[in-house]
């Protein structure tokens, strides 16, 4: 994915938007300075299944 796309989807994760916006701006400058202009990104997903017993 393009640099900007994997900043706008850093952009989601919950540690970013609870960050003053000020300092949330400058996190977001010091990582674009040093993106590669596409990012590869491992989009992995593990699903847990919990069951209950019934004894």
């Amino acid at each position: 994915m393009s640099a900007g796309d994997h900043l706008g989807h850093l952009s989601t994760v919950s540690a970013y938007p609870v960050l003053p916006a000020a300092e949330r701006a400058e996190v977001f400058r010091r990582m674009a300075r040093v993106l590669p202009e596409v990012a590869e990104m491992d989009a992995g997903l593990t699903v847990h299944l919990a069951r209950r017993c019934d004894e």
